[in-house]
């Protein structure tokens, strides 16, 4: 290979790690960016949620890692101290039909189901789930795309720092 054929192969594929690395990459806080609806179509804001340390979960019904982070985020919650210490909201801008299916496989009371009134494309989410860990100011603490192990004593840890806070 001649050194023109390897600068050439180098920058392509330097270039794409800088797309791969944007395009996983989780947009800024998107959740004040859109109106919220519940499932009897009243409005809420997180603004709603002040003063709570929330996990916010942006998903698609289909989505398979949205399914299986859902167990994860339920014993999160359990083991951060209950409902009381830590809110999980889960937004879709699907119909309600496809968001009570994913409601059904939570079994999970303590959950909030939210409708997007703008498309989650819109508001910068392209990645399945795109989980945020919100502070009590509604600042995101820790941002992951695609779904992880969100049950961890790291988290557990930060979850139990930022409710001290005041």
């Amino acid at each position: 290979m001649n050194k023109k054929m390897f600068v050439f192969y180098f920058i392509l594929f330097c270039l794409l790690l800088i797309v791969i690395f944007w395009y996983k990459r989780p947009p800024e806080n998107p959740v004040f960016k859109t109106q919220l609806l519940t499932e009897k179509q009243e409005n809420i804001t997180l603004k709603d949620l002040k003063d709570n340390v929330v996990l916010v979960s942006y998903f698609q019904s289909w989505c398979g890692d949205c399914r299986r982070e859902l167990p994860e985020i339920t014993a999160l919650q359990k083991v951060a101290g209950g409902s009381d210490f830590l809110k999980i909201i889960l937004i879709s801008d699907e119909s309600w039909d496809k968001i009570n299916i994913v409601k059904n496989i939570a079994n999970n009371p303590d959950i909030l189901f939210l409708q997007s009134q703008e498309s989650l494309k819109s508001i910068g989410i392209r990645r399945f789930p795109t989980t945020y860990l919100l502070d009590k100011d509604g600042k995101a603490m820790k941002a992951e795309t695609e779904g992880i192990y969100w049950n961890t004593s790291e988290n557990i840890q930060l979850i139990n720092q930022l409710n001290q806070q005041e």
